[in-house]
């Protein structure tokens, strides 16, 4: 393993390879997947067994974040999937895990000079957030401040649920409910970390004017709080940005080369006993019902478009 200056702790040590997106989220979306493979956004037609990763983390900050994933992982993420209109309280753990995935998504983009043409001000802003995220990671800091955690839970859309957007993509509720994505988002006057796990979305407020007005219901609290069903507030721009990552993953998949195709399906039929009763089974089943066969016009699978 090579040395350097971990990037949490900033301590020279041997640095782990550390995934950027948690492990975990790889293995659940393989063991649904059909395959036993996934496809990363930026190569379609390569299969790989898991997301990006670095050499980032020195031991003891890689076991700090272990921690709160695998309690996410336990308490919130699997349950979820097996029950998602049930009540799920949480502890200090989930704003813990949410910041340790947005500061993860953060300096990703950062070190990747994904930022290299934002004005002064917003690099000062992405500075003072990832300062803030890693302090309170090790625990220099009681909560996060203005660089708020969200968190959204999701389920499928369906015809039922009345007033559906005009234009939706055919693989809305795959993307919604299976894919694994990351992306660091810059509107008018906002600035957030965007980090999709499965059937989860979790928000890093790097600058956001109203977040208290504009997203109700998906504040991750300091101490403890509940995961339930209830009424989401959102900005309208918000789901068109989730549409506009439905129609980009269906876009991904048409790229898959006739070869790649003809292994997916294969793969697909002789793990259909698998698929039966998972999330993929029941995303591909609520795009039916909204959008019957224009739904499968070519086979699409859940990819992942975190690069």
């Amino acid at each position: 393993m090579p040395r350097g200056q971990c990037r949490l702790c900033q301590d020279e040590a041997e640095l782990q390879l550390s995934h950027i997106l948690p492990a975990f989220t790889f293995r659940w979306l393989r063991e649904t997947s059909g395959g036993g493979h996934i496809r990363l956004g930026s190569s379609p037609n390569h299969r790989v067994q898991d997301g990006p990763k670095r050499y980032w983390l020195c031991a003891s900050c890689e076991g700090i974040f272990n921690r709160s994933e695998t309690t996410f992982a336990g308490q919130l993420f699997h349950p979820y999937g097996s029950a998602p209109g049930g009540r799920f309280i949480y502890r200090k753990w989930l704003l813990h895990f949410c910041a340790s995935v947005s500061w993860r998504v953060l300096r990703f983009y950062t070190d990747e000079q994904h930022v290299k043409d934002y004005e002064p001000e917003a690099l000062a802003r992405i500075a003072n957030a990832e300062a803030t995220w890693r302090a309170f990671l090790l625990g220099q800091r009681p909560h996060p401040g203005q660089f708020q955690q969200h968190l959204l839970p999701l389920d499928a859309i369906s015809n039922a649920t009345g007033g559906l957007p005009p234009n939706l993509s055919p693989n809305i509720n795959r993307y919604l409910m299976c894919d694994i994505d990351m992306d660091l988002c810059r509107g008018n006057r906002s600035i957030f970390v965007y980090s999709k796990l499965g059937r989860f979305i979790i928000l890093g407020f790097v600058s956001e004017e109203h977040p208290t007005r504009n997203w109700r219901g998906t504040k991750i609290h300091a101490t403890e709080g509940v995961i339930e069903p209830r009424k989401y507030v959102l900005p309208k721009p918000f789901w068109e940005y989730l549409n506009s990552k439905a129609r980009q993953m269906s876009s991904i998949l048409d790229g898959v080369s006739s070869r790649q195709q003809q292994k997916i399906d294969e793969a697909f039929r002789l793990n259909v006993d698998k698929i039966i009763g998972s999330d993929l089974f029941a995303a591909m089943k609520a795009d039916f019902e909204i959008f019957g066969e224009a739904a499968f016009s070519k086979p699409q699978l859940p990819s992942n478009n975190g690069r």
